[in-house]
């Protein structure tokens, strides 16, 4: 990209909360030209009449305008699971790139659709197309993708906690659990009788247990890179590429506004070699030390929320309890910054050759 020229952004969705931290992230990206926002529900109304935090921004959402958005050279769509299938492929025509916070191309498989979202996928050879847009992982296929499929706020915090284990060999006999709890903002702004603050305050919520949608996410990527190598000393051999990596994933919702904790528990079984609490810090370590928005605690520490609130950081700690053969590998992430608009705007900043940590630095 051509350093004069700043990359034209469009906004599909744009009165949700993910989309307001987009908003509020690109419009203070020294590379970018925010040229059409996009609200079919208030169409003419200014941005800040959704985002109150965005007062001084001069921009107004407008209808959905499929020729507008073609001239974008990235489109973010913050639309819900499904949304995207009406113009996806006519939009794809064009030479626009495109990232979708939704999970309409997270998936691989196209029959997990209906089980999972209660949609049926028009688009399977775009799921192929897709790239999953963890950069942590996944950067150099990031940087030429057409599509990225933006992770889920979850998925985002349990897989970076886990893969480095998995791959290093460890707790791929047994389910791995990830108990998790979110702040309120995970559940969007629709207006549900148990989200509202009666039912939030003072309370600890938990649901949707063994059928959060993002499960499938979840147990796609870890079988995917228990496979990888890390960098450094390995403590046990990769898993081969059929093998499967199960999860019980446990979501609840905390009485707060933003913030993810995954408590995430790999079985060592009693024929394996059980790893230091050094050990795992130097697997976490290996694998992450490069990373710009990763965080690993040394032995003995464990990451909060609060560390993270408004950043685009991942916190990781890890230790060992020798007693039940368990490791217990802690993450952090704020769920609408690393958890969605901030990680987008960082696939974004690789795909177009833009240093990758420009406006994600510190607290946004």
């Amino acid at each position: 990209m051509a350093k004069s020229k700043k990359i034209a952004v469009g906004i599909i969705g744009g009165a949700g909360l993910g989309a307001g931290r987009l908003i509020d992230i690109l419009s203070r990206h020294p590379a970018v030209h925010l040229r059409t926002i996009v609200s079919e529900s208030s169409p003419g109304a200014p941005v800040w009449t959704s985002h109150s935090h965005l007062r001084d921004l001069p921009h107004k959402f407008e209808g959905f305008d499929l020729k507008a958005l073609k001239k974008c050279d990235v489109v973010f769509s913050c639309k819900r699971p499904g949304e995207t299938f009406p113009f996806i492929a006519e939009l794809l025509d064009s030479s626009v790139r495109f990232i979708d916070l939704s999970a309409d191309y997270r998936l691989k498989n196209p029959d997990d659709y209906p089980q999972w979202y209660g949609i049926s996928h028009p688009f399977p050879k775009l799921l192929k197309q897709a790239v999953y847009g963890l950069p942590e992982w996944y950067r150099e296929k990031i940087r030429t993708a057409r599509i990225v499929a933006n992770p889920g706020c979850y998925t985002t915090t349990a897989i970076l906690a886990c893969a480095p284990i998995l791959a290093a060999g460890f707790g791929r006999k047994s389910p791995v659990v990830i108990d998790a709890i979110s702040g309120v903002s995970g559940a969007g702004r629709a207006a549900k009788a148990e989200n509202l603050f009666i039912a939030v305050a003072e309370n600890v919520r938990t649901y949707r247990v063994g059928s959060h949608q993002h499960t499938p996410e979840i147990e796609q990527e870890l079988s995917a890179l228990a496979s990888r190598r890390i960098r450094g000393k390995k403590a046990g051999s990769p898993a081969s590429a059929s093998e499967s990596v199960r999860v019980l994933f446990v979501p609840h919702v905390g009485p707060y506004k933003v913030g993810i904790m995954a408590n995430c528990y790999l079985k060592v079984t009693e024929d394996e070699v059980l790893p230091t609490d050094e050990e795992l810090y130097e697997i976490l370590l290996s694998a992450y030390k490069d990373e710009p928005f990763v965080r690993v605690y040394p032995p003995n520490s464990l990451p909060q929320i609060e560390a993270v609130w408004g950043t685009n950081y991942c916190d990781i700690g890890a230790k060992v309890d020798p007693r039940t053969r368990t490791i217990v590998v802690i993450s952090v992430t704020d769920n609408l910054v690393k958890g969605a608009a901030g990680q987008a705007v960082q696939n974004m900043n690789i795909m177009f050759g833009v240093s990758e940590t420009t406006a994600l630095v510190g607290r946004l």
